[in-house]
């Protein structure tokens, strides 16, 4: 990014010390993680055409949810501003993208820009009216907001209204080149998220959330500009989860408010992030794996296990989930990937 020449000399501080902070947090060679990441998307690349149907589908919600967890976590991990807002963003963008194809027979690829377009507006909106808010005050008005967008739009007829909307696709392609279709897309989209993610912890942009998350009131104090900063991010992040959901609306075929703004997808973001890694490019990439693909084995296994001759309940996936969510949030602060870097040095004080 060409900041440099912007940046005051106190906001250079900031920076600086951010960015000495980051760079402590490393114990593995450079190359070790970007490895790791370029695998991942190298193994996935060729299970488009081998995969079976089902592994097919849960492929597709895996890469969903790291597009979107990756948006959310430039504002949540590296900035630290919990935010239970991102089905506002995947809704928009999904709503947009099934109005489109309502009005207009828009196909999936028109709708994507749009989408994210309209995610784009809202999250301004939004930011405009909660980034001078702080901890549990932001936390607790972004979720507010979730259940005031699923309102206005339940009571919309032009948006189906509590019915919600059709999305059509082309009937001549067969399901499983379909499914394929899809797949490959989210693969993308998840690319390049993943791609926006890692250059934005590499730049001063990333070293000023980084600033923010440790000490919002020194970095302001020191020339960072905190609401201008936190915007963008919020943006950014907006505009990955408005695309998520215009392609996941032609996915689903059909969107309803109570689904696209599901606080349930707001608090699976927030799971991502934490059990993969707050604040890493790689951790959300990670996290989403882990548990999508551990709910996923969950929902499937447990109602069939008999404990005492009484069965589980569907919803024990979710209480697995949580425990899980209270041991990394306890003992593994820095999830999966802060197992794989060591902390040394202090923490930033600016």
């Amino acid at each position: 990014m060409n900041e440099r020449h912007e940046v005051s000399p106190t906001e250079n501080i900031a920076l600086a010390q951010a960015k000495s902070s980051a760079v402590a947090t490393r114990s593995l060679p450079r190359w070790v993680l970007p490895a790791i990441g370029g695998a991942i998307f190298l193994v996935l690349a060729p299970l488009g055409y081998v995969s079976a149907l089902g592994l097919l589908t849960t492929l597709t919600s895996i890469l969903f949810y790291v597009v979107v967890a990756q948006g959310w976590n430039l504002l949540g991990g590296y900035g630290g501003y919990l935010n239970f807002g991102a089905a506002i963003f995947v809704g928009s963008g999904a709503y947009m993208a099934a109005w489109l194809n309502n009005a207009w027979d828009w196909p999936v690829w028109f709708t994507l820009i749009p989408g994210a377009l309209a995610a784009i507006v809202v999250s301004i909106v939004i930011g405009y009216a909660t980034l001078r808010l702080r901890s549990h005050y932001f936390a607790v008005f972004t979720l507010i907001l979730t259940f005031l967008a699923l309102t206005i739009v339940k009571n919309t007829p032009e948006l189906g209204g509590a019915t919600g909307l059709f999305v059509s696709v082309d009937n001549d392609i067969s399901s499983r080149n379909l499914a394929a279709m899809f797949f490959y897309l989210m693969l993308g989209l998840a690319f390049i998220a993943t791609l926006v993610t890692y250059s934005v912890e590499h730049s001063n942009f990333g070293y000023a959330l980084r600033a923010i998350s440790e000490d919002e009131p020194a970095a302001q104090v020191l020339g960072v500009k905190t609401v201008q900063v936190k915007l963008r991010a919020l943006v950014i992040g907006a505009a990955l989860g408005g695309l998520a959901g215009a392609a996941w609306a032609f996915l689903t075929g059909y969107i309803e408010p109570t689904g696209a703004f599901s606080v349930k997808v707001a608090l699976d973001i927030v799971l991502v992030c934490v059990i993969g890694g707050l604040g890493s490019w790689l951790g959300p990439l990670i996290g989403s794996f882990f548990v999508v693909g551990l709910e996923q084995f969950l929902r499937v296994t447990l109602p069939g296990v008999d404990l005492f001759g009484m069965g589980l309940p569907n919803e024990t996936n979710r209480l697995v989930l949580g425990i899980i969510l209270i041991v990394f949030a306890l003992f593994i602060r820095r999830g999966v990937v802060g197992l794989l870097t060591k902390r040394r040095g202090k923490q930033i004080s600016v």
